[in-house]
């Protein structure tokens, strides 16, 4: 019993003095490494997809930029809808549409924009009695 007991002491003694050799430095601790594990690339994409998908259900954009090879003008025009119900619920939507010009030596300059108001649909009113023939 003895020598089993001075056998663990000695195990425990060289256990403790191989333990300042692996703590060496003390780990520093970096605050953001749990955010970084947490948000692996692949959760970001999927949130990144998920809101440019909400995004498109209720923002269209459309643009158009071509040169004028005769006179070398840039002409482009730049279109916004803005659905406020989103597209899967309402075809309604806001419109804005803008349109420029740049001349090559800088003389020119036009902008100009647009707003539209959804379309009211106008209800004719359901015929009275009287009117019907």
């Amino acid at each position: 019993m003895v020598m089993k007991t001075r056998g663990v002491l000695a195990v425990l003694f060289v256990v403790s003095l191989a333990v300042p050799v692996w703590a060496g430095e003390p780990e520093s601790f970096d605050p953001d490494e749990p955010f970084q594990r947490a948000f692996s690339s692949n959760l970001l994409r999927s949130l990144l997809n998920k809101t440019l998908d909400q995004l498109e259900d209720y923002l269209e954009m459309s643009g158009h930029l071509a040169p004028d090879e005769a006179t070398g003008d840039r002409r482009g025009r730049l279109r916004f809808k803005i659905y406020p119900e989103g597209k899967s619920k309402s075809r309604q939507h806001f419109e804005a549409e803008g349109w420029f010009r740049l001349t090559p030596d800088d003389t020119v300059h036009d902008f100009s924009f647009h707003f539209k108001n959804p379309d009211k649909r106008t209800k004719s009113p359901s015929p009275r009695p009287e009117d019907v023939l």
